[in-house]
């Protein structure tokens, strides 16, 4: 096998048995790896009928091929499973170096179930795999676990650890590479938290991987790299971060503003724009593995009351969840609510959508002083955030703690009085900080048909509104207009494809903007020997992308929960999209249309099924139906 080392740790924390599984080659041919590998794994092993906090969940991380090579872009990795936060399948997608690590440990994932009597730590240091007690690290934040793993482990070593919002289960918990790298959505965190596992520590020998053509690749490879770190993108990346562009967003109307209900508010774009962290708090660049473009925030306030040492600054979506979504334009609070985050182990965008949801319910009369136990909430008070908030979350804190640990949805049920109605997401998975009645009406498509539920890097949707894409080998030439219906059903089948490709070949969407599709053939062919012309690429991708709703509907998912809230669909009040409707119904039913989905169950036909080489899958989804 190429690229790919074919060897996978199957650890079982209940009984202490650790195997390595060697899974078929057509599952990497077939779904590639990262997302769509850990969807094939699950199928074929996952207990479908598992709380996922239960012991009998069924915890994956997954490689894609290119981990551990020098190829800019190339550092990610996957963590998937049932989420404790949608209670469907999930997945998420983390940089930095765990990834690369693991593969020259030779392993191209873990699969983890069970749950150990104690807490443990798993070492992985080339073949010798050991579960470990992880007694002293058991309540430390991230940052401090990380640290003292590192003077135990030394700093070759690479680790993936949870904090205490994972050890208390919240369900939107994260788990962090380096204390700065997230397996941020979909609450993974937790499911580590549930099966008392602290930490992974990585540190492999076999730096010299196997590649198909070795000598194709390497030209390929500095071809690639050259042009990535040359592009203009990538040079506003590196100088001003993911949020450089957050000053423009705000005029299109794609940041949203006090829990949705504004796209526009002029004062607010300067002060948290991404030059403005730049000038303001930056010290350094940070990078993932390999990476020319060094995106990565570095920060240190110095002094007030939102005073951070030097570490980890927030991105994009962490600056919005902090700022303008809770009605604030404090830079620096949206560096120490990021930092605080990071500490405790907690999705960023979950994290900030449920407490403007607590904030908006508060103002409306839903969530009363007896419910937050005399605590006010308003939009952009920061100190109550940062304070009380959310340490009372990460720990399950009083009522309002426990209520918010669950996430906004589960916290509009049990509260109700109407709050559901201010309650913004698809799936069960809060809407990240682009609004798609300003960022693209096709990005609220996106939004809907994402097997994990609301997410901007699902599919490149959000990209190719912006005209970041031009692939005419595949008839991508639209020049699409963001603010109507027109080409988005048609664009959505070929971002179905791309992003599967993306997420399981485990590539970051930034670095991915400069590469062509005969160049990402010519990646997986040199590297992993697959063998694909553009046409089977493109097929592998949108396999992926049925296999992915053939797990969710077995978990009792079907096209009615393609949806996104209300709120995404009523017209704006302001800014440049005020007025207009985005006409949903039309584009979803064009793209299940184009795509072979039923109408009412949400998956593939029989016929799509055996066309992208599904047979199998179908036959077990029939059999598993009947009983």
């Amino acid at each position: 096998m190429w690229g790919n080392t074919g060897r996978i740790i199957d650890i079982d924390l209940t009984t202490g048995a650790v195997d390595i599984f060697s899974p078929p080659e057509s599952y990497y041919r077939k779904y590639i790896g990262g997302s769509g590998l850990a969807a094939k794994l699950f199928w074929e092993r996952g207990d479908f009928s598992a709380d996922p906090l239960s012991p009998e969940a069924l915890l994956i991380f997954t490689l894609g091929p290119f981990a551990g090579l020098r190829l800019s872009g190339a550092s990610r990795g996957c963590a998937a499973g049932c989420s404790p936060l949608t209670g469907h399948w999930g997945d998420s997608s983390c940089g930095g170096y765990f990834a690369p690590e693991l593969r020259y440990a030779g392993y191209d994932g873990i699969m983890i179930k069970g749950k150990s009597d104690r807490p443990t730590l798993i070492t992985i240091f080339d073949e010798e795999i050991q579960l470990k007690s992880a007694k002293e690290y058991w309540g430390k934040d991230i940052l401090e676990t990380t640290a003292s793993l590192r003077k135990e482990y030394g700093r070759d070593s690479r680790m993936l650890a949870i904090g205490p919002a994972g050890e208390n289960l919240v369900r939107y918990a994260s788990i962090l590479n380096e204390g700065h790298h997230a397996f941020g959505r979909a609450g993974f965190g937790a499911v580590m938290g549930s099966k008392n596992l602290k930490a992974i520590v990585v540190r492999g020998t076999r730096r010299e991987l196997m590649l198909r053509d070795a000598y194709s690749f390497n030209n390929l490879r500095r071809e690639l790299n050259k042009k990535i770190k040359e592009a203009l993108p990538s040079t506003v990346l590196h100088e001003n971060g993911t949020a450089a562009n957050l000053e423009g967003g705000v005029h299109t109307g794609d940041v949203p503003v006090r829990n949705f209900q504004s796209n526009f508010w002029e004062e607010m774009a300067e002060a948290l724009t991404g030059s403005t962290l730049t000038e303001k708090y930056l010290t350094n660049h940070g990078q993932c593995a390999f990476c020319g473009v060094a995106c990565k925030r570095v920060v240190e306030i110095k002094e007030g009351p939102f005073a951070v040492p030097k570490g980890p600054g927030p991105e994009y979506e962490t600056i919005v969840a902090f700022g303008s979504l809770l009605g604030s334009m404090d830079l620096a609070a949206t560096c120490k609510a990021g930092r605080l985050c990071n500490e405790f182990g907690m999705d960023t965008i979950t994290a900030g959508c449920t407490i403007a949801w607590a904030t908006e319910a508060f103002k409306k009369g839903a969530l009363t002083l007896d419910d937050t136990e005399g605590m006010s909430l308003e939009w952009g008070d920061m100190h109550t955030v940062i304070d009380s908030l959310l340490p009372m979350i990460a720990y399950r804190r009083g009522n309002l703690g426990r209520l918010l640990a669950d996430g906004s949805v589960a916290a509009s049920l049990i509260l109700g009085k109407g709050s559901e109605k201010y309650v913004v997401h698809s799936k069960g998975l809060e809407v990240p900080m682009h609004d798609p009645r300003g960022g693209g009406h096709g990005l609220a498509l996106a939004y809907a048909i994402s097997h994990r539920g609301a997410c901007h890097v699902a599919y490149p949707m959000l990209f190719m509104e912006m005209g970041a894409c031009y692939y005419p080998e595949i008839d991508f030439e639209y020049e699409l207009e963001p603010m109507t219906e027109e080409y988005k059903a048609e664009t959505g089948c070929i971002a179905v494809a791309l992003g599967s490709i993306e997420n399981s070949a485990c590539y970051c969407q930034f670095a991915d903007r400069e590469i062509s599709v005969p160049e990402w053939v010519g990646l997986f062919n040199t590297v992993a020997g697959y063998n694909w012309d553009v046409d089977d690429m493109m097929r592998a991708g949108r396999r992926v992308f049925y296999l992915h709703r053939l797990l969710n509907h077995r978990y009792g998912l079907s096209a009615s929960d393609d949806c996104v809230s209300e709120r995404l669909l009523q017209p704006a009040v302001d800014g440049a999209p005020e007025g207009i409707e985005i006409r949903f119904t039309g584009m979803k039913d064009k793209f299940y249309q184009l795509m072979g989905l039923d109408p009412d169950k949400g998956i593939p036909s029989k016929q799509v099924l055996v066309e992208h080489d599904m047979a199998e899958e179908f036959g077990k989804l029939e059999s598993t139906l009947k009983s």
